[in-house]
């Protein structure tokens, strides 16, 4: 054992041909290996060889990780490369060699196997992020752990588990029977654009001329108090009759008798112009295309010397 144990180490020091620096590189990884692996750190060791074996990838290097890999107790990795070992070691002994350790290791294996419920097309089965074929009958050799699994298919809700892999046991990947993707329902009705009342504007327009005349009604009521109350004083300065007015008061009479005049003519104008808008807004309302009801009141406005319409409603 020693003997073929010291031929693997002298294969991996000089069995192949590399650039000169990569062979000086792996030669150094490969000695920090088996310096760790004898201080027992396997898993420094393990990192050494592997980097060894990316630089000079040959038998020796691969013997000594796949022993490194054994005392991790990552079985199913070394005896993948005891196998490959027992075909490609440059010597019978090597080979043969290869062989034995690689059946040594056999009970020893972890290995999983994919069970499927019902199957889907389309079906990925996903183990620690590498799909794996769900046909194969034969148990697989893996390393012992535990691994994430996914699996999915197209209109089918995914499915996840885990592997639970011991060594010298084969697990079971039980994947369930994935359910169909529930249906989206109905899309929810599309809002209708709200829909401009008929005769709304015409409403407002009518209501907003009622409003005119409406302040035209008071101008008018405002002016006509005024007009009373001018040609009142114009009566008081005559003793209370223009007609006999003392002619030293006359025009001073006069001239209140011509701004009351005045006044009242503004007044009626005002009347007349504001109930004609008022009476327009009504039949600009009232006649409007409508909708739905609406309410509308017209109510006489006296108060502080002045009369006219109070116009209210809703639109």
């Amino acid at each position: 054992m020693r003997a073929l144990l010291a031929v693997w180490v002298v294969l991996a020091l000089g069995g192949a041909t590399a650039h000169a620096d990569d062979k000086v590189k792996a030669i150094a990884l490969f000695d920090e290996g088996l310096k760790e692996m004898k201080a027992g750190r396997y898993e420094k060791a393990c990192k050494a060889f592997e980097a060894s074996n990316r630089l000079l990838a040959d038998s020796g290097t691969r013997g000594s990780l796949a022993r490194c890999y054994t005392q991790l107790g990552r079985i199913a990795s070394a005896w993948t490369l005891w196998r490959e070992l027992a075909d490609t070691a440059p010597t019978p002994d090597l080979r043969t060699d290869a062989a034995a350790q690689a059946k040594k290791l056999e009970p020893r294996l972890a290995k999983y196997s994919v069970k499927i419920a019902a199957p889907a097309a389309g079906l990925v089965v996903i183990l620690e992020g590498k799909p794996v074929d769900p046909t194969i009958d034969v148990p697989v050799p893996i390393d012992p752990g535990t691994y994430p699994v996914d699996a999915s298919a197209p209109g089918r809700v995914a499915w996840k588990g885990q592997l639970a892999a011991a060594e010298g046991k084969v697990s079971v990947i039980d994947v369930p029977a994935l359910a169909a993707t529930p249906v989206s329902g109905p899309l929810p009705p599309k809002k209708k654009p709200p829909v401009a009342h008929p005769g709304r504007g015409r409403r407002i327009a009518g209501l907003a001329i009622v409003g005119l005349g409406v302040g035209g009604l008071a101008a008018g009521g405002f002016f006509g108090a005024k007009a009373r109350s001018i040609n009142q004083e114009a009566s008081d300065l005559c003793g209370g009759d223009i007609a006999r007015c003392d002619p030293a008061r006359t025009n001073e009479a006069q001239d209140k008798v011509d701004e009351a005049r005045s006044a009242a003519n503004f007044s009626t104008i005002g009347a007349i112009a504001g109930g004609a808008l008022v009476v327009t807004g009504v039949i600009l309302y009232i006649t409007a295309p409508k909708a739905e009801r609406r309410a509308v009141s017209i109510a006489p406005l006296v108060g502080g010397g002045t009369a006219g319409l109070s116009l209210s409603g809703r639109y």
